[in-house]
């Protein structure tokens, strides 16, 4: 609501010089306008501004992180990570530069199988495996030529793949060989900080192998939170939620076989549970039976996401005969089997991006619209070396200043034993 042109007739005052005789039961409620009578006879015009509802975003990226790796032919190897809630968010779309190469992908640090609409890649997206909003983190990897590269400079950009959300805590890191200055920059992030970083060993298969482990190992750790929360969802009732926690803790397991068994055996159980549950399901609501446990199971067909307890589910199980139960545990498996033989799942070496040399780090802090353009463009020349002939003429001279100190040296303390004969 809004007044653009009060009348002379009232003049604007504050609700708080209204005294409290006047102010009767209006006492607790701020008014938004308040005038003060000049004239008895007066027309107020009022203006209503209705606005529309505003749409929640399916999904939140909390932060994104690029790390760029350019080579001295203008190559750059790009390595995107997002910390994101995926709420109900199913699919990201994300658009690459022109001409880049999409590597692989990976969400939760498991492989997926992303695929491509037009110019877009779409990665899928899993579930929430647990309670409240828990970021998961989703990477990927792509390469581009973006310019060439002279001798003595670099006249290069940037550009940063698209996502369809808007992004919060853009930091982008940028390697350069230590040869080259930065000169002077562009683009849509600012520049924070410039640093060395030193070169680091060789990597060999042992050291290779030792930081898989080592991965692996925290891997596991977190998938034995994830089997935690799955049995904890399962006594409350909620099997679906269990179902994608214990599929997170089979995948994230690879590194573990013990573990990994386990947790393919109780996701395995769980999914022959819930197609028990579902052909009894099925099968109350052809025959309309009319006892308590029917009127149980009608109320489950009844619900979008069908949630049970453990001893529901053992009271839907009992009811039949053991002939019926075998019949469909035969038909559960087959079902399960035929499932499980359509999901491949993605298997990818998981790159290590060489961090090394100049490094510039560049950061913003939000950008709203969706499929923004993120671009650095850089200008570097390389750090110029004496030539042979310099250093060899550098040498002379300090060998030179070196003898003059001897030779002054030496003249002093001869100087001294003069003096003292």
């Amino acid at each position: 609501m809004r007044v653009d042109a009060p009348p002379s007739a009232l003049q604007p005052t504050e609700w708080q010089s209204i005294p409290r005789a006047l102010q009767q039961d209006l006492k607790t409620v701020s008014a938004n306008f308040a005038y003060r009578l000049v004239e008895p006879s007066f027309v107020l015009p009022l203006k209503l501004d209705r606005h529309e509802a505003a749409k929640l975003l399916p999904a939140r990226v909390n932060n994104i992180t690029f790390t760029s790796v350019i080579s001295d032919n203008g190559v750059v190897l790009t390595h995107a990570r997002l910390e994101m809630v995926p709420g109900d968010k199913r699919l990201l779309h994300l658009t690459l530069p022109k001409d880049a190469r999409f590597w692989f992908a990976f969400l939760n640090q498991n492989g997926v199988w992303p695929w491509r609409e037009q110019d877009r890649i779409l990665i899928p997206l899993e579930q929430q495996s647990r309670g409240g909003k828990k970021a998961i983190p989703v990477e990927l990897f792509y390469s581009s030529q973006i310019g060439s590269a002279g001798a003595r400079a670099l006249d290069l950009e940037l550009l940063a793949a698209k996502f369809d959300l808007p992004l919060e805590n853009i930091t982008w890191r940028v390697y350069l060989n230590e040869k080259w200055q930065l000169k002077d920059w562009t683009g849509t992030l600012q520049l924070q900080d410039v640093q060395t970083v030193p070169r680091v060993a060789a990597m060999d298969v042992d050291t290779y192998l030792q930081n898989e482990a080592s991965v692996q190992r925290e891997k596991t750790k977190e998938a034995e939170q994830m089997l935690a929360a799955g049995n904890t969802a399962l006594e409350q009732g909620d099997p679906q939620q269990a179902r994608r926690a214990f599929q997170a803790a089979y995948g994230l397991s690879q590194g573990d076989d013990a573990f990994n068994e386990d947790a393919r055996v109780q996701l395995n159980n769980l999914k022959l549970q819930q197609a028990l549950v579902g052909l009894n399901v099925r099968q109350a609501a052809l025959a309309g039976d009319s006892d308590a446990l029917a009127g149980k199971l009608r109320d489950l067909r009844a619900r979008k996401d069908v949630n049970y307890t453990q001893q529901d589910a053992k009271a839907i199980i009992d009811r039949n005969t053991a002939e019926e139960n075998s019949a469909f545990m035969r038909l559960a498996q087959r079902l399960i089997q035929q499932q499980d033989a359509a999901v491949s799942s993605a298997a990818a070496i998981h790159a290590s991006v060489p961090e090394q040399g100049r490094l510039l780090t560049f950061k913003r802090a939000v950008v709203v619209d969706t499929f923004a353009n993120l671009k650095i463009g850089l200008e570097a020349s390389a750090v110029r070396t004496a030539s042979w002939r310099v250093r060899v003429l550098i040498l002379a001279v300090t060998l030179l200043i070196l003898v003059l100190f001897s030779w002054a040296a030496r003249s002093a303390a001869h100087s001294d034993e003069a003096q003292g004969a």
